[in-house]
């Protein structure tokens, strides 16, 4: 099975989000992410982020198609999109040796320092799906309290 990505133009009403993970949920796909924002024209996009064949993505796309409140389905390509997340983590109480080797991998990371008290950071990162996953599991639960995600979030590389 591979990741795969929809794009979901719908109407912004309340229950649209309910409708759309419990066509997922009947199927028994479960969604690896899924964020709204809502689009200058008052309608909400859908991303999501989810792992099927491509016999089972087709479906459900057109079942998604189908639904009442939405207006377009498109399948994202990763490859010609711009594909992020953020995270914000929030470390244990760290030593002074701790909280050196930290603060250098955040910033080799590419990420920022947000707050430093009593020791304790909170850290934001930003990037790929796979570059938070990697930094969330080389600092580890021996040094991470908190983890916060947003999801992936999409633009399309394509022009109109």
């Amino acid at each position: 099975m591979k990741t795969r990505m929809f794009s979901v133009l719908c109407q912004n009403v309340p229950g649209v989000m309910m409708r759309i993970s419990r066509s997922f949920t009947r199927r028994q796909i479960n969604l690896d992410s899924i964020t709204v924002g809502i689009e200058p024209s008052g309608l909400a996009r859908v991303i999501l982020t989810f792992k099927a064949d491509d016999r089972m993505a087709e479906f459900m796309r057109r079942i998604l198609a189908r639904a009442e409140p939405i207006i377009d389905v498109e399948v994202i390509d990763p490859e010609r999109s711009i594909v992020r997340e953020i995270a914000l983590l929030k470390t244990k109480k760290l030593d002074e040796e701790q909280l050196w080797k930290v603060v250098q991998k955040v910033e080799s990371a590419g990420g920022k320092i947000l707050e430093d008290k009593g020791n304790v950071l909170i850290i934001e990162l930003s990037g790929s799906h796979e570059h938070i996953e990697n930094v969330v599991r080389e600092l580890g639960p021996e040094i991470l309290k908190e983890v916060a995600r947003s999801g992936q979030v999409l633009i399309s590389r394509e022009t109109i």
